[in-house]
C-alpha cells in the first residue's frame, strides 16, 4: 500500500472516531485519552496525523459542514427550493447524527477560541441559506410595500433571533438532544418566518 493512501486511511479512521466522541461529548468535554482508549488508536499515530484536539475538531467540522452543504444542494448542485432545503436538512440530521451534532455545535455554539477558523465554514453555509431565501423570494410575490432586500433582511433577522432564543430556552440540554430538537422544529419556524411577506394566496 502506498504511503499516501495509508496516511489517508489512517486519518479517515481517526476522524471517524473523533466524530463519535465530539458528537457525544462536545468540544470542551472531549479528551484525547478517551478517544484513543475507546477506539484503540495509539497516541503516537494520532499525534503523527493531527497536532491535537483543536486540529482534529476542525477536521470534523469541515467534514460535517461539507456533508451538510452537499446533501442540501443535492446531486445537481443547484440551489434547492425551500421545501427541498427543509427535507434534505432533516435527512442530514437523521442519516448522519454524529456529523449533525458537530455541525450544530459549531454553527450555534462555536467555542470562542476557534471561532475564527470555524467562521470560514459557517460563511459557506450562510451563503447557501441566503441563496435559498433569494430563490424563494424570486419565485413569490411580495406585498407591495416590501422590497426583496427588506424581505431578505427580515428572514435573516428572524433566523438569528430564533437561534438565540432557542439556545436561551433549551441550552441546558445536551448538544445531541438539542440538535435533534432544533432540526425537528426548524420546518415550523421556516413557515412562520415567511408568513406575512407574501400576498394572500401565494
Amino acid at each position: 500500500m502506498k504511503k499516501e493512501l495509508k496516511t489517508k486511511l489512517t486519518q479517515e479512521r481517526i476522524i471517524d472516531a473523533a466524530l463519535i466522541e465530539f458528537s457525544q461529548k462536545g468540544y470542551k468535554a472531549f479528551g484525547i485519552n478517551e478517544l484513543c482508549k475507546n477506539h484503540k488508536i495509539s497516541k503516537g499515530v494520532l499525534y503523527h496525523n493531527f497536532a491535537g484536539k483543536t486540529e482534529l475538531y476542525l477536521a470534523c467540522v469541515r467534514e460535517s459542514f461539507h456533508k451538510a452543504v452537499s446533501m442540501i444542494r443535492g446531486e445537481s448542485g443547484e440551489v434547492p427550493s425551500l421545501a427541498d432545503y427543509v427535507e434534505r436538512r432533516h435527512r442530514f440530521s437523521k442519516d448522519f447524527p454524529h456529523h449533525s451534532h458537530i455541525f450544530f455545535e459549531a454553527w450555534l455554539m462555536t467555542p470562542a477560541e476557534i471561532a475564527e477558523e470555524v467562521a470560514k465554514e459557517k460563511a459557506v453555509f450562510e451563503d447557501l441559506n441566503r441563496q435559498v431565501s433569494e430563490k424563494l423570494l424570486a419565485e413569490s410575490t411580495l406585498k407591495d410595500h416590501i422590497s426583496q432586500e427588506q424581505a431578505l433582511d427580515y428572514l435573516s433577522f428572524i433566523q438569528q433571533l430564533f437561534r438565540s432564543y432557542y439556545l436561551a430556552v433549551n441550552g441546558s440540554q445536551g448538544t445531541g438532544s438539542l440538535a435533534s430538537q432544533y432540526e425537528n422544529d426548524l420546518q415550523k419556524v421556516l413557515h412562520l418566518m415567511i408568513y406575512g411577506i407574501f400576498k394572500d394566496g401565494d
